[in-house]
């Protein structure tokens, strides 16, 4: 036990005190805050131009307030001085709906029923990123009014039957950026520290002593564990990046035209009300879907005999993640939510698209949880196999073709043993 408490407090500090992992977390660090805050970015090099367009407003004012509609006029067109970008008029004519929506000369539509004291506004656009001023100046002219016993008015807003909100397809495909790249980058760093750890030991020669003092067995777990603590502390590391992504997002004072929100992950909390499962679900596979990579890049590195090699042999392996990577990002994208449900449940896959699927509402929590059984089987089944594999591949310094080494390292693994116990 003493042995193997060494050897994984020896990989970790080797992997851990380096300057790459400095390097690496400081680049993953700000990439994930730009990510976080894309909307505070995008706003900053945002001329403004686009949102002051002409802007057509029509008011239908059912109440007993006069003069209501010149005197929005004002508080909407004040601040520009000379220039109109409001176009307010008033309908005599009862509002429709319908009619509103087809006609493409209208933009705004403001009716105003209840009384003078208690409001009620309903705002139908076509462009809704002026809804919050709009609103805004309203409550303030009303204000200004100075109505007895006035009450708050109560805004309904309305959007077109075909309107597509910017700002959420925006946050859907963020939050698959959300999802998918950091379970991404951690497999991927997990696996390149198994991977690099023992091909320096075996391309070294240091292998044949460890393995003198200690079972191939206990080598290889020790691994894994070191791996799987190196990744869950890259985990809470990026964790910790996001929080300071939160914390930098309500600290500014850029927001969202239209919009108080700030911050990336707002509007991902808004569309996924139950992210606290979501986040759960994503750190179990994340665990379990990596230990499975890890003993997949662990085999690669025991057949392999240099960097060089292992860099060949692992070429399977980084098309497998590539290609969950790719799936997970784009396929939600395109509507394919039925296709990633699908993959999700293909062992190699669901580490990453298993959390993509049920944030996106494609799995239940019922099929997230049997794709989790599913994968820890499928993890059993790989550290099975892959153990009595490792234990004579770590050894060899065999350089014939790959499949051809396969082949060997299973028939020495499993044929002979088998043979040994007859």
């Amino acid at each position: 036990m003493k042995k193997f408490k060494f050897l994984v407090g020896y990989g970790l500090k080797k992997r851990i005190l380096r300057k790459a992992f400095l390097i690496a977390n400081i680049v993953i660090g700000v990439i994930l805050i730009a990510i976080i805050n894309l909307p505070t970015i995008i706003s900053w090099f945002s001329t403004g131009d686009e949102a002051m367009s002409d802007l057509n407003v029509v008011v239908y004012n059912e109440t007993d307030i006069t003069n209501f509609t010149d005197d929005l006029d004002t508080m909407l067109n004040q601040p520009y001085g000379d220039q109109v970008f409001y176009m307010l008029t008033e309908e005599d004519a009862s509002f429709s709906e319908d009619p509103f929506w087809n006609n493409e000369d209208k933009d705004v539509a403001i009716v105003l029923t209840g009384n003078l004291n208690n409001p009620v506004i309903d705002v139908y656009s076509k462009e809704p990123s002026y809804n919050s001023q709009i609103m805004d100046q309203i409550e303030l002219l009303l204000v200004e009014y100075q109505i007895d016993d006035y009450q708050r008015p109560a805004f309904n807003t309305f959007y077109a039957p075909d309107y597509e909100d910017p700002d959420e397809e925006m946050a859907s495909s963020s939050m698959m950026n959300i999802i998918v790249l950091p379970l991404f980058i951690l497999i991927i760093m997990g696996t390149q520290f198994v991977g690099t750890d023992i091909i320096e030991e075996k391309s070294t020669k240091a292998i044949e002593t460890i393995i003198s003092s200690v079972p191939a067995k206990i080598h290889f777990l020790s691994k894994i564990t070191a791996s799987i603590i190196f990744v869950i502390l890259q985990g809470l590391l990026v964790l910790a990046f996001g929080g300071i992504g939160i914390l930098i997002g309500n600290a500014s004072q850029t927001p969202l035209p239209g919009s108080g929100e700030v911050h990336l992950l707002k509007y991902v909390a808004e569309l996924i009300p139950d992210w606290p499962v979501v986040l759960t679900f994503a750190l179990l596979f994340m665990v379990v879907g990596t230990l499975f990579y890890l003993i997949i890049a662990a085999l690669f590195a025991s057949m392999a005999t240099t960097q060089e090699d292992y860099q060949q042999i692992q070429a399977p392996l980084m098309l497998m993640l590539l290609s969950g990577f790719y799936i997970g990002l784009f396929a939600p994208m395109a509507g394919a939510d039925q296709f990633v449900k699908i993959m999700a449940f293909v062992p190699i896959f669901t580490p990453i698209l298993a959390p993509v699927a049920y944030a996106s509402g494609a799995m239940s929590v019922i099929e997230a949880v049997i794709a989790l059984i599913v994968m820890i089987g499928f993890l059993a089944l790989a550290l099975y196999l892959v153990a009595p594999i490792y234990k004579v591949a770590i050894l060899s310094y065999d350089q014939t073709k790959f499949m051809k080494r396969i082949k060997s390292y299973v028939h020495k693994a499993f044929v002979k043993s088998d043979k040994h116990t007859e």
